[in-house]
């Protein structure tokens, strides 16, 4: 038997791609990037390079073969171009199918999205996958479509989002889709799913729904993931928090970055629990609940070794911190002005502070934070050291105002000094935020 899977780079086909080797079946890998593909090295192993968009490079890579797991998925990106993106899956779908068509494939298995909404409610995320399932029908190989539920384990999309959010804010503002039922199911038990259905001819041709033992939502999913890492998490629902802002949030906190988050996020609108139960039957298999799939992914003895451009940023923010509050020892005049100035202050010290955090828990939100800290700091330092004046026009022969100094009065002499100190470890500061926000290596590591 020969198998083709497309998509071995992605989280499922990895895992997938791996088993079927264990089993010593022949296995070919498809892609655009065979550089993806590094990873995959075995005796029964080939790996073709085609794009599923160019039809003749799919035949060449479905010739000869007899089953082949289609676990592509291209709905990433700007919610505004998801129309484009949809297409491109309907187009990319019907090659293969054509394609598999021409080359005499007996079986296509494909892993699509699981929604109990009705078509008119379901998001265009779970819409374009039930779509792609639907075109796959059309070839004359007998599909077999399994509609998942969301899939725990290290290194899906989802548990990563959920994972880093739980795991690095304390309070959360989430929207009212974290109330949405789902059924989980554990990577290792779809995959045992992919497997076991080469071998059971009645699910040849039919669709079926594949999820775990257990029903909850993800308000309740998180705080299990929380309580099994000691951590009390606070969740204030906010019913009307755009998709938009909920992905920028993702992209800030995780590793996840927005482009992956919006469809990620979309697709928590949908409800994910089984309707028909058919597949227990006929592959009966020890199906992990919620709390043992997440013992599971959890990341062991995972050490970060913060790169420099992390500890020195971290360390600016604390000596800026210092100089901030050095101030009011030098400068009589905060003294002075104490309500407004101590409130001022407060705040920025409570950017500082959050920014540090965020920064040891190597989230990109931290060197925002050090962005914005720094620049405020840079604008009252820079101006009240150079003496600046505002001069307001006169109307008639009344003036307006004879100037206005930053603080009502000029620095005196330690102050000055002190705001030029500050100023040489701002730039410092601003520049390593600037790299740090900006390095894709560190901050999207995770998104599989």
């Amino acid at each position: 038997m020969k198998i083709l899977v497309t998509g071995a780079s992605g989280f499922i086909g990895k895992k997938l791609v791996s088993f079927l080797l264990e089993k010593n079946l022949s296995v070919r890998l498809m892609s655009r990037n065979l550089e993806s593909l590094n990873n995959f090295e075995h005796n029964n192993l080939e790996k073709i390079k085609a794009d599923a968009t160019n039809y003749n490079q799919v035949r060449n890579a479905l010739k000869g073969v007899d089953v082949a797991y289609y676990l592509i998925h291209s709905m990433e990106g700007k919610s505004k171009d998801w129309d484009k993106f949809a297409e491109l899956d309907k187009k990319i779908a019907k090659n293969f199918a054509d394609a598999a068509t021409e080359c005499n494939v007996k079986r296509i298995i494909y892993v699509g999205g699981l929604t109990s909404n009705p078509d008119s409610e379901m998001s265009k995320h779970m819409s374009s996958r039930k779509e792609v399932g639907e075109i796959l029908k059309t070839s004359k190989a007998k599909v077999t479509v399994f509609r998942a539920s969301v899939i725990l384990g290290k290194g899906g999309g989802g548990f990563e989002m959920m994972r880093y959010l739980v795991e690095r804010l304390p309070v959360m503002i989430c929207p009212k889709w974290v109330l949405t039922k789902l059924q989980p199911i554990y990577i290792d038990d779809v995959i045992q799913y992919l497997y076991e259905s080469l071998n059971v001819k009645a699910t040849e041709g039919k669709t079926f729904d594949i999820g775990g033992p257990d029903i909850l939502d993800y308000r309740e999913m998180m705080k299990a993931y929380g309580k099994m890492n000691n951590k009390s998490i606070i969740m204030i629902i906010i019913p009307f928090l755009s998709l938009r802002f909920t992905s920028y949030w993702v992209d800030l906190v995780t590793p996840i970055k927005a482009s992956l988050a919006r469809p990620l996020v979309e697709g928590l609108k949908d409800e994910s629990i089984m309707t028909e139960k058919a597949i227990r039957e006929l592959i009966p298999i020890q199906l992990k609940g919620v709390d043992e799939s997440l013992k599971l992914s959890v990341y062991e003895d995972e050490k970060h070794e913060f790169t420099k451009k992390e500890m020195y940023l971290s360390y600016l923010l604390l000596i800026l911190g210092i100089i901030g509050i050095s101030h009011y020892f030098v400068d009589q005049r905060l003294m002075m002005m104490l309500p407004i100035a101590g409130t001022a202050t407060l705040i920025w010290l409570t950017i500082i502070g959050t920014g540090y955090y965020f920064i040891k828990k190597r989230a990109r939100l931290g060197s925002l934070l050090a962005g914005i800290a720094g620049w405020t700091a840079a604008l009252f330092w820079l101006a009240d050291s150079m003496y600046l004046i505002s001069y307001l026009p006169t109307i008639g022969s009344y003036p307006i105002s004879k100037g206005i100094a930053i603080l009502e009065s000029y620095p005196n002499v330690n102050t000055s000094v002190l705001n030029i100190i500050g100023l040489f470890v701002l730039a410092v500061l601003l520049v390593v935020a600037h790299f740090t926000f900006y390095d894709k290596e560190l901050y999207t590591k995770h998104n599989s």
